[in-house]
């Protein structure tokens, strides 16, 4: 038997994050399986929904935000589509790792076995955020197999993220080393609400996030980067650029998306109104949207 390692900074931490996890599967409209995926870095937990014969989407969620930031995408993506909502590895959800993910290329082994595992060929690949910037790295290695690529908030990737450091990643690492100094899970709070940007709550998968931030643990070892011209250019599915306009993890979302022009050729630009980072989430009927409008060209 494999040795799995927690992802959670305590048992009762655990028992919070997956009872908010289940509370958000209870309202997954679409009829679904959950999938076990074996790979070398452990057990991927899947969330399948849609017609089995139909085109296949693969959806990528953002740091700590698990498959379950999708849950208001899927319906409207699994009439037409056959959706995988994947929750990756080496995060605090529902998958198990046994052994952190160190590269790139450890990422890139593990997405081909996932994805291998589901007997998928060639998808449409969607990812928000870390899976935006992970996801990118997918379609350079892996042109003849991805399609369409959906990148939304993608980390770093398309350019520099100080505010995210600053605001999220470093008041997390900080809890990480210091879970019981007083007023931490205050500073957690006021990441997350950094993010929104006084922007509407999601009633369901905001205990989620909050959850997982204070309780979710993260063992993966590869910092978002910039990529350069010559590594996008080995993409050749079609890219979708998705950022709402309360997008804060750039310094500057407009320069984000002039670099985003000058990196990738022919990408195509989308800004979706009152929406934050977790923007499928934010604002689910526009990205939504854009999306099978994308998908379908």
């Amino acid at each position: 038997m494999p040795t799995f390692v927690s992802m959670f900074t305590s048992s009762e931490g655990e028992k919070e994050v997956l009872c908010a996890y289940q509370a958000i599967m209870d309202k997954w409209t679409p009829p679904y399986k959950e999938l076990t995926i074996s790979t070398s870095f452990g057990e991927t937990h899947v969330i399948a929904s849609g017609p089995e014969d139909a085109p296949p989407v693969v959806l990528l969620h953002a740091l700590l935000a698990s498959a379950m930031s999708w849950y208001r995408n899927v319906d409207a993506l699994s009439q037409s589509y056959r959706v995988y909502a994947v929750d990756v590895i080496g995060e605090g959800n529902k998958s198990r790792p046994v052994k952190p993910i160190t590269s790139l290329d450890d990422f890139l082994h593990w997405f081909t076995e996932v994805i291998d595992g589901l007997g998928i060929d060639t998808l449409y690949l969607a990812g928000n955020s870390y899976g935006g910037f992970t996801g990118a790295y997918y379609a350079m290695k892996l042109p003849e197999r991805i399609r369409k690529l959906v990148l939304i908030g993608p980390a770093a990737t398309i350019y520099k993220m100080r505010p995210f450091y600053t605001h999220m990643f470093i008041p997390k690492a900080i809890y990480g080393f210091f879970p019981k100094v007083p007023g931490v899970k205050r500073v957690m709070q006021n990441s997350v609400d950094w993010m929104h940007k006084g922007l509407p709550r999601d009633p369901l998968w905001e205990p989620l996030f909050y959850n997982s931030m204070v309780y979710g643990g993260l063992i993966n070892q590869v910092f978002p980067r910039m990529y350069s011209k010559e590594e996008f250019a080995q993409i050749k599915a079609k890219v979708l650029l998705i950022l709402g306009d309360k997008e804060a993890i750039y310094n500057d979302l407009y320069s984000a998306i002039q670099s985003a022009r000058e990196l990738i050729p022919n990408v195509k630009v989308e800004i979706i109104s009152a929406a934050h980072h977790i923007t499928a989430v934010a604002n689910p009927e526009k990205v939504n949207q854009k999306l099978l409008e994308f998908f379908a060209e």
